[in-house]
Parts: C-alpha cells; structure tokens; sequence
C-alpha cells in the first residue's frame, strides 16, 4: 500500500505506534519516500514497558511518499500558506461515492488477547475500545496528540464470525479499519447476489 503525505516524518511518526517502522528511505523524484514494515517484535523502533498494541501478522509494507511543498501549495505564496489549514485527505467517511482505494484494515485480534492475558485490568482490555484507548495513552505519552477516532468500535456478524470494527484517521486524514475477531456464529447467507458476469468490464 502506498500513501501520499503532506509531511513524511509526521506520518513515520503516527505509524511507529502501530510498530510500522522505516526499513529504506529513498527518493522518488523529487519527493522524499520511506518503506515501512511492521516489526511486531519492536525491533524497528524504541520497545517501550507501554501495553502490547502490535498488530501481530505476517509482514506488511506500507510505501509512504511526500508531496513536495511546491506541489502541494502550487500557486499560493507563503503568506497564504500560513494562514490557510494543513491539507488533508479527503475524508471518506463523509464523501462515501469516491472510488478508488478507501482504506487500509488492519486485524488487531491477537495484540488484543496478549493484553487481556497480560495485563492485570483484565476487564479495559480485552475489547476493541481498550485497544484504542491504549494506542491513544501511547499517542499521548510518545506525540501528546490524541488519536483522531472516525468511527466508534461496533460489531457486525460477517460470514460466519462475530467482529468489532473501528476506524481511526492517520496523520494526514486517511483512513486505518480497525478489525477484532470475537466469535465464531452460525454461518450466515450472503447479504448480496453472486456476481453479475454481464457486469464485468476492465
């Protein structure tokens, strides 16, 4: 997955806390680039004594480009750009019709049973909403920023297991699904007709 930023060391700052960390950093034409991989073990970053919020999974990259300032404020003179906000994606919750990719999911499953079977409140952590409120006690304490939560944890049954799903924005806005398995239900049907061949077009 790769993303566009508007500041590059901001966006390795947020994803260290869910222990993405800069394997090469690289230029693509002008622009300043970094691949981040996940390294659960937190042996790209510093291994704090805070709750285990890896996200344990098989190795994944993250590709994160930076928009040079005279691309991203093209036209504006300084002046301007002081006084006006920093950009941001465009938020895709609010603007639901945009194609193209949305966002990334990220299964926080096992990282939230390590806490509930290592941490001695038992009862805060072992749901989706502990989980956010220790990666944001871990914001607070690394950044003294909150984390920006989209959409509250919830549950949905799909196919036949029971999850909690959350949305949080990155730095720059986009947006990161937040997945925890639950249970296991009895299976469901489709919510939706198979695929309509006639349809296909590339």
């Amino acid at each position: 997955m790769a993303m566009k930023t508007s500041n590059i060391d901001m966006s390795i700052a947020f994803y260290s806390l869910l222990d993405f960390h800069p394997v090469a950093k690289f230029r693509s034409g002008p622009a300043r680039a970094a691949w981040l991989e996940h390294q659960p073990d937190g042996s790209g970053g510093d291994n704090d004594d805070g709750p285990d919020t890896n996200i344990c999974s098989t190795a994944a990259r993250i590709e994160l480009i930076e928009v040079p300032e005279e691309i991203l404020y093209d036209g504006m003179d300084e002046e301007a750009r002081k006084q006006m906000q920093r950009k941001r994606a465009l938020d895709r919750m609010k603007n639901s019709a945009v194609l193209g990719w949305d966002h990334i999911c990220l299964d926080v499953s096992d990282p939230i049973r390590a806490m509930s079977t290592n941490d001695d409140d038992v009862a805060s952590c072992i749901d989706l909403q502990g989980w956010i409120d220790a990666l944001n006690s871990r914001s607070q304490s690394k950044f003294g920023k909150d984390l920006r939560v989209a959409l509250q944890p919830r549950v949905k049954v799909i196919g036949k297991e029971r999850y909690q799903l959350a949305f949080i924005y990155d730095a720059d806005g986009g947006l990161i699904e937040l997945v925890n398995k639950m249970s296991s239900e009895s299976p469901v049907e489709s919510s939706w007709d198979d695929i309509d061949d006639s349809r296909i077009i590339w």
